[in-house]
């Protein structure tokens, strides 16, 4: 248990009462459902993801994050502990069990449940790639956005509907962003893109294979795709053309060159090249994007 866990647990209880007054309790606010519980009997509390009454049609999220004590989150052969500064998410319904252990004192939580259709389907993709138990650091932004949001939703402050949808797609993008984070920590993220957006600068107007930048890392290409993805969430092939790409954007903003001058010198094979490849990525051609972003 960290030593502000205590501090935060008082924090949620202290936004829940503003609201409700119940800790057992929660109501909706448009889409968005909340709650602050503590639990103690571990027979009162055992919540099974196929039994929670949610039409398969209409599914909905949970999310849960432990404050002070733990509890137990299963799927499939797995098991994970959710103990301070731990969270879970997951689909309703969908074969997952969490409930209190019964050698568990107590497990102190905050909560949310949502239905908006367009969040439940980008958590669930994001449930497809990632666990469903992760760390959430109090003094981490996401953990900080957690309580923010909390407060805001008991409180009211959302002055109507848009601006309280605003703010749930913003604590959407903020549980993608820890996520992946966490999948892809920062620093080595960051210096593998680094890496290899200074070689394709470098070689910018010829051609080339990922297996050329894998044996400056004195790896086989296979290998150094590997790495590369599990890095930073994108395959190396990819990135190398959103640079290509990316210049190409800025001759056609700040140049009047001919597309076959401007792929000669971005890497493309020829005018036709870089038009399908621009295509696919912006859903232009380079002449509507020349137009749109040229006086």
């Amino acid at each position: 248990m960290t030593n502000d866990s205590p501090a935060r647990l008082t924090a949620f209880r202290r936004a829940f009462r503003a609201w409700r007054g119940d800790a057992f309790s929660h109501r909706p606010f448009g889409e968005i459902y909340l709650g602050c519980e503590t639990r103690t009997d571990p027979a009162a509390y055992r919540w099974d993801g196929m039994q929670r009454g949610a039409d398969p049609r209409h599914p909905r999220i949970v999310f849960q994050a432990t404050l002070t004590g733990a509890g137990c989150f299963e799927r499939g052969s797995q098991r994970w502990t959710v103990g301070p500064e731990t969270a879970f998410f997951a689909v309703l319904p969908s074969r997952h069990l969490y409930y209190l252990p019964v050698d568990a004192a107590e497990w102190s939580f905050f909560w949310f449940t949502f239905t908006h259709p367009y969040v439940v389907r980008r958590l669930a993709q994001l449930a497809g790639r990632h666990p469903p138990v992760f760390p959430l650091p109090a003094e981490s932004s996401f953990g900080a956005q957690c309580l923010a949001f909390f407060e805001h939703t008991c409180q009211g402050r959302f002055a109507d509907h848009f601006a309280e949808e605003g703010a749930l797609l913003d604590w959407t993008l903020g549980l993608e962003r820890h996520l992946h984070d966490l999948a892809h920590p920062r620093d080595r993220r960051e210096a593998m893109l680094r890496e290899v957006r200074q070689f394709v600068q470098d070689n910018l107007r010829r051609s080339f294979g990922i297996e050329e930048i894998a044996r400056k890392h004195h790896l086989s290409r296979s290998h150094f795709s590997h790495r590369f993805r599990a890095a930073t969430g994108l395959a190396p092939a990819a990135y190398v053309l959103e640079i290509r790409l990316a210049e190409v954007c800025r001759c056609l903003r700040e140049t009047t060159a001919p597309l076959k001058d401007i792929a000669s010198q971005t890497g493309f094979a020829d005018a036709n090249h870089l038009c399908k490849a621009f295509r696919r990525r912006y859903h232009l051609t380079p002449g509507t994007y020349r137009q749109q972003v040229t006086p």
